[in-house]
């Protein structure tokens, strides 16, 4: 192996290392100070079988998709924008992440896909306070918050009907508003 007898005493652990573990030939080369072509031929001459690394994302073990599990277990998770996914996780980037859960069914395939950091803090009001839907949207900055909510409605976003109810007062302004700007 590169000099003579360099793994001397080192041949057991090494051989352990290769029957047990799925470290590359590269990291256990670096391990034994020896290259990865010395580590390959060994085991070649050896005759050892490697174990098999399992396939694919293992989100079982990873930090960052087990991160996303959780906050997609809070109440109206698909409404949390990916701009606070992203701060949340301490990560720039988690699509690859969000992809596989979603692939495979560990959270709801809307979770993430709301872009707008206006629209998620627009339904955070909606789903706690009893407010018109016109008084949210101003709050938030929209001009119009139905049309938000009539456009996520029929691209299959489950958004529950508003808390706040209109009473046969405010109805009849809403309705006579809209009458009036339709004259114009």
């Amino acid at each position: 192996m590169g000099r003579l007898g360099i793994l001397k005493g080192k041949e057991d652990n090494l051989v352990k290392d290769l029957k047990e573990t799925t470290l590359s030939f590269r990291k256990l080369g670096e391990r034994y100070g020896v290259s990865k072509q010395a580590v390959f031929a060994f085991s070649k001459r050896q005759g050892i079988k490697r174990p098999v690394r399992p396939k694919g994302h293992q989100t079982g073990k990873c930090r960052l998709c087990q991160k996303l599990i959780q906050i997609s277990k809070r109440p109206h998770s698909e409404f949390i924008s990916s701009h606070t996914i992203r701060k949340e996780t301490g990560r720039s980037t988690a699509k690859y992440h969000l992809r596989t859960l979603r692939d495979r069914g560990l959270v709801d395939e809307k979770f993430g896909r709301l872009r707008s950091k206006r629209a998620e803090k627009a339904y955070s009001i909606y789903f706690t306070k009893r407010l018109p839907i016109r008084t949210i949207g101003r709050k938030v900055g929209y001009k119009n918050f139905h049309s938000v909510i009539r456009k996520h409605r029929e691209l299959g976003w489950n958004v529950p009907p508003s808390l706040y109810v209109y009473g046969g007062w405010e109805k009849s302004r809403i309705q006579s508003e809209i009458q009036r700007r339709k004259k114009r």
